[in-house]
This record gives C-alpha cells, sequence and structure tokens, in this order.
C-alpha cells in the first residue's frame, strides 16, 4: 500500500463529522492571542483553545490510538496538560504544534499502556473492534479495521511518524520536530514505517485495492 493511500484511509477514520477543514485559517484571535489568554488564566482562554483545537486533537489522537472508547478521555487529558505547561510555550504563535506535540505523547503513552495490558493478558481477546468512522461504506470500515491491525505491529514511535506524515501531511522537519528526533532518524522510521505496512496490505484481499491510486 503506498502512503498517499493509507492516508486517505485514517483520513476517513479522524475525520470530523463537520467536514470542517482544521489547517484553515483561523478566524477570530490569533493563536499567539489564545496562548496568551491562557498563559494569563483568562477564563475566556478554555473555551476559545477547545473550539479552535479539540478536532484536530482528537482527529491526531483517533488516527495514532485507532478504534479504542477512551479517546474523548484522551482528549481531555491534552487539554489539561495544556494549561498546566503553556508557561513552557515559548512562542505563542507556536500554539498549534505545541498541542500537537501534547497530543502525541498522550498517543505515545497510551499506545504503551495498551501493549503492557496486551501483554498481562488484560485486554479483551485481541481482536481489533469495528472502526467507527462516517464513512458509510463498509468495506472502507474493515479495510481501516485492518489497517489499525497492520499499524499495532509497529513500533509506537514509527507508527506515529507514518500517522504525522502520511495522515496530518506534516514535512519530515515537522514529524521530526514533533517527535523530538533528528531529521535523519524520522527518516529512518518512516522508511520501515513504510514498508511494513506496505508488504502487509499487498497481502491482504482488501487492503490490496487501495494501491496504485493517487490521493485525494
Amino acid at each position: 500500500m503506498s502512503p498517499p493511500s493509507s492516508a486517505r484511509l485514517l483520513r476517513i477514520a479522524g475525520r470530523a463529522p463537520s467536514g470542517h477543514d482544521h489547517r484553515a485559517a483561523p478566524e477570530g484571535p490569533s493563536d499567539a492571542d489564545l496562548a496568551r489568554l491562557a498563559r494569563d488564566k483568562d477564563p475566556r482562554a478554555a473555551t476559545l483553545v477547545w473550539d479552535r483545537y479539540s478536532g484536530v486533537v482528537r482527529a491526531v489522537l483517533f488516527r495514532s490510538v485507532g478504534p479504542s472508547h477512551d479517546v474523548e478521555d484522551l482528549v481531555q487529558e491534552v487539554f489539561i496538560g495544556f494549561f498546566k505547561n503553556v508557561g513552557a510555550l515559548r512562542d505563542p504563535s507556536s500554539l498549534r504544534p505545541f498541542l500537537v506535540g501534547i497530543a502525541l505523547r498522550t498517543a505515545h503513552s497510551a499506545l504503551r499502556k495498551k501493549r503492557v495490558r496486551r501483554w498481562l493478558h488484560l485486554s479483551d481477546d485481541g481482536s481489533v473492534p469495528e472502526v467507527p468512522s462516517h464513512d458509510s461504506d463498509p468495506r472502507t470500515r474493515e479495510a481501516l479495521r485492518r489497517l489499525y491491525v497492520i499499524l499495532d505491529e509497529l513500533p509506537d514511535r514509527e507508527r506515529l511518524a507514518f500517522v504525522l506524515r502520511h495522515a496530518e501531511g506534516h514535512e519530515l522537519s515537522e514529524t521530526a520536530s514533533a517527535l523530538d528526533v533528528s531529521l535523519a532518524t524520522v527518516k529512518r522510521m518512516l522508511q520501515r514505517a513504510e514498508a511494513h505496512v506496505q508488504k502487509r496490505a499487498k497481502d491482504d484481499d482488501l487492503l490490496s485495492d487501495w494501491t496504485g491510486g493517487d490521493d485525494e
């Protein structure tokens, strides 16, 4: 499976019901203004930051951890972490990458706990539940479920790199910065992740249907 084809599936998985483009230029106060309000503990900050970026955070988390009943809890955890640590945001205009960074650390922790539960047999039978999706096509839902099975086989940081690069559309430098690794390291991580996903998907009768297509 080519990375763009995987990206289509992952974007369907994390798509907001409204179809709102969270990369569009924000309306209202600038990100820098929102960060300053949060840093100053202005009571308006919680609602304003949540309204602008909860969808972004939710999509990053869902695409990163896959079908899970605790994504909303993780979203809350990200914003609690943001307001506790907003003082560490040196550049107020970098509000979005700062939040995405917290979301990635939260996702990494959730994936690690998931693996521990699996090792200790605290989870269910290991089968991946049906993936919630706003796409009504049952083949797409099943393809997403199978894709997450493959992503579960990746080391956590390779999985997050794959999601950031191919589902969130981050540049290589942005992906490296978000994961706090060098550009050379993130390239190696992506090469391994892409090779694994492509090999496993190629052998899957349903996922192989997604190969070879151009991205949206």
